[in-house]
């Protein structure tokens, strides 16, 4: 190398260097990119299966290592949790084929959980232990838990964050006794969380939600976060219980979207939601403030026999209609908000009335 520095001169070698490289690279394109990783665990009964890519793996990497869906269902029937991130899962998972045994049987349950189970000691249940975790992750199948009696019960954190889900998701009559955290999933097609109990809390931030997403008749026991998620289709939040706060800011609800029933026990948050069809507030209770600042609704919007027992500010929100309170209970005396557009008439009314008096007067002086 010295030599050429002499022939050539020490930045002219050094250019050379940077151009041969350079030739390499585009020759051989492992260099310009990091290889793709994979970690894996889940060797002893104990443990959880883990199979976790590095975000350098590309999308044909991923399909080319793809996990069976029958794989991912061996492991939870084996009693192990599953931890993945980053994979491809080809196939339906149908949790309802796991062993069914009796509540008071599971074993390891802390005495706060026992508690939580409570007379469900009879009750046939399918039992995750350990973390349900599948992040940044693609699903091409179903994921389903079918049973219409007994429940599933996950004994540790869910996390569905950032994954596609392009299947149907079915996990009504689910007991999670972790927190569950869906923040930034997309479900292409139907979710379903129907008479489900959510423990712990609830992250749905930033969600998005296929054709229809139901929530119907599911207990909330810690906080609720559906911050920025966005209702694609039909979505129904029916006689759900929210025991403490519940967040549905900046939320975007292009369908009918029905909160009938639903029992606010501490403070819902509706600012900046958008409505774009019929939202429905039937017999809805609110034990503690709600906000509906800045909330636009496009269409008709139903609070009748709705019970606000503290102040609301449903004055601050938009209505394209006039909104329904029939035998609605409110502490506000103000008027449930402005319709947009209200102004505009006025002022085109009031326009025709002088208009309409100026003729008058003209055909009177013409006689």
């Amino acid at each position: 190398m010295e030599w050429l520095g002499r022939l050539f001169g020490t930045r002219s070698v050094m250019l050379w260097v940077a151009l041969a490289l350079f030739i390499g690279a585009l020759l051989n394109p492992k260099i310009l990119h990091a290889e793709c990783t994979a970690e894996r665990r889940g060797s002893t009964a104990e443990a959880a299966f883990t199979l976790r890519l590095s975000g350098s793996c590309t999308e044909a990497e991923r399909e080319a290592r793809a996990i069976p869906a029958q794989d991912v269902l061996r492991a939870l029937a084996s009693g192990k949790g599953i931890d993945l991130a980053g994979v491809v899962i080809e196939g339906d998972l149908l949790l309802d084929e796991l062993p069914v045994q009796k509540m008071a049987a599971v074993q390891d349950l802390s005495p706060d959980d026992r508690r939580v189970l409570e007379g469900l000691n009879d009750v046939a249940v399918h039992v995750i232990r350990g973390p349900f975790v599948i992040k940044n992750a693609r699903v091409h199948g179903r994921i389903v838990h079918r049973l219409k009696q007994g429940f599933l019960l996950v004994t540790g954190p869910v996390v569905l964050a950032q994954t596609r889900f392009e299947g149907s998701v079915d996990l009504s009559r689910t007991v999670f006794l972790g927190l569950v955290d869906g923040s930034s999933a997309t479900f292409e097609q139907e979710s379903y969380f129907v008479q489900d109990r959510f423990t712990q809390g609830a992250m749905f931030s930033d969600t998005h939600f296929g054709p229809h997403a139901r929530f119907h008749r599911s207990i909330f026991a810690g906080p609720s976060i559906f911050h920025g998620a966005v209702f694609k289709g039909l979505t129904e939040f029916l006689e759900v219980v929210f025991e403490q706060d519940a967040n549905f800011s900046h939320a975007a609800f292009h369908m009918g979207t029905g909160f009938s029933g639903a029992h606010c026990r501490g403070k819902c948050d509706f600012s900046s939601a958008q409505f774009d069809r019929e939202a429905f507030f039937l017999f809805a209770l609110f034990d503690r403030p709600v906000s509906f600042a800045s909330a636009r609704f496009e269409s008709q919007a139903d609070f009748s026999d709705a019970s606000f027992k503290e102040r609301d500010d449903l004055a601050q929100a938009v209505f394209a209609h006039p909104p329904l309170l029939t035998r609605t209970a409110r502490v506000t005396a103000t008027m449930a908000g402005r319709t947009e557009g209200s102004s505009s008439s006025q002022v085109l009314t009031i326009a025709l009335f002088v208009t309409a008096i100026g003729l008058l007067l003209y055909i009177i002086r013409a006689k």
